[in-house]
């Protein structure tokens, strides 16, 4: 062989062993622009040029003016508004139908895979048992073209909820067919569109669709490809604890965070509330280490590459980045979780606020440096002292017991 062709490889470690093998064989190597994604690595560098700093609503606006896509004859955004997000945060009311997936029947490949997998993995988190994935191109369309017809539709309204019977809801669950290329992401907005032209998807729910395809997406990758070094070497807060087993077998005692765990280990995908608002959340806020958080996400979710985990992880989920285009930390109490999930209050709550306010108190001086931000810590200050010691010390418990 003296020359192959491949599609640009997005995560580096494996480009960077598949150029150097190249290149000490003498292997010539046309590499061609990935369907992976819509933009191109270079129209990803222009937009950096022009901005000062890298942020997701501006690249998106960009993303819609070149494509037209959601756009009026005039350029304007149809609807008036470039995203509908405030919409698109209501708690799962009760009595609400939720389609259920069609049954995906398993492939020969897969049945003859499932007993050597579970051999040879047998110590890896989750189970063969309930696999539920399509696996060829043929089953993948036939769950886009389900979601687009029985779910699109509510997806903005209730992409925020989370359900203890009901891990999917109104969430597509497509990542990581997209991810693995099964479907590329112009295939999927064609169909979107398309339906949408003859059945008119209400349009919280098809911006809000699009904008995680084109926008976060596309977005993730660009920061990805121009700034996973810093990323992967930052750690903003100086966290360094580590987890114990309870993290992986989904058993701490704190029922949003067993229950996440629990739907990672069982189903190996969540949908983003659970992974930035439950568990990236609360292992921010309990100091684990930045990169055993990156570990953990790309052990436990069949989307996941390093492409896509270490933006999230490191940069949306942790801000370990110091906010390279994040401009919080996404950090929340038991309040947030009693609002948009169907968790009974308990003595839980107690030690959820405890974990967030001593996260507040700690790096106080960050807060303060932030007017948005400020408020908190006078919030936590003038919180009576009988409540401040008893979750403070309910969070500690919890630390102690929890990571090492």
């Amino acid at each position: 062989v003296t020359e192959i062709s491949s599609f640009e490889i997005e995560d580096k470690l494996f480009e960077k062993k598949i150029y150097d093998f190249l290149k000490k064989e003498k292997i010539i190597w046309n590499i061609i622009p990935t369907p992976m994604f819509l933009n191109s690595r270079a129209e990803f560098k222009d937009y950096l040029k022009k901005s000062k700093k890298p942020f997701m609503a501006n690249f998106y606006k960009e993303v819609r003016r070149k494509s037209g896509i959601l756009m009026g004859a005039d350029q304007n955004p149809i609807g008036g508004k470039w995203s509908f997000d405030e919409d698109n945060r209501n708690k799962l009311p009760k009595g609400i139908k939720v389609p259920k997936l069609p049954i995906i029947l398993e492939t020969s490949h897969t049945k003859k895979l499932k007993p050597i997998i579970e051999k040879l993995f047998k110590n890896h988190p989750g189970s063969t048992n309930n696999f539920w994935f399509a696996t060829n191109y043929n089953d993948v369309i036939k769950l886009t073209d389900f979601f687009i017809k029985n779910k699109l539709n509510l997806f903005g309204d209730y992409e925020d909820a989370v359900d203890q019977g009901n891990n999917i809801l109104f969430h597509s669950s497509l990542s990581p067919y997209i991810n693995l290329g099964l479907i590329t992401p112009e295939q999927l907005i064609k169909k979107v569109l398309d339906f949408h032209k003859k059945e008119k998807i209400r349009l919280n729910s098809l911006e809000g669709y699009i904008r995680q395809v084109i926008g976060w997406r596309e977005f993730m990758r660009g920061i990805y490809q121009n700034f996973s070094k810093e990323m992967e070497e930052k750690n903003f807060f100086n966290h360094k604890r580590k987890m114990k087993k309870s993290w992986y077998e989904g058993n701490t005692g704190l029922p949003p965070l067993d229950h996440a765990i629990q739907n990672a280990k069982n189903y190996g995908w969540s949908h983003h509330i659970e992974r930035l608002m439950i568990l990236s959340n609360i292992m921010n806020l309990c100091e684990i280490k930045p990169v055993i958080v990156y570990k953990w996400f790309m052990e436990m979710f069949v989307d996941s590459s390093e492409w896509v985990m270490v933006p999230n992880v490191y940069g949306m989920g942790l801000f370990s980045d110091g906010g390279i285009f994040a401009t919080k930390p996404y950090i929340c109490g038991s309040s947030y979780f009693m609002k948009m999930m169907d968790f009974k209050k308990g003595d839980w709550c107690n030690t959820m606020d405890g974990l967030y306010w001593r996260f507040i108190d700690k790096n106080r001086s960050f807060f303060l440096k932030n007017p948005r931000l400020s408020m908190m810590v006078r919030v936590f200050d003038k919180m009576k002292l009988d409540r401040k010691k008893m979750i403070l010390a309910e969070a500690e418990k919890f630390i102690k017991e929890q990571t090492l």
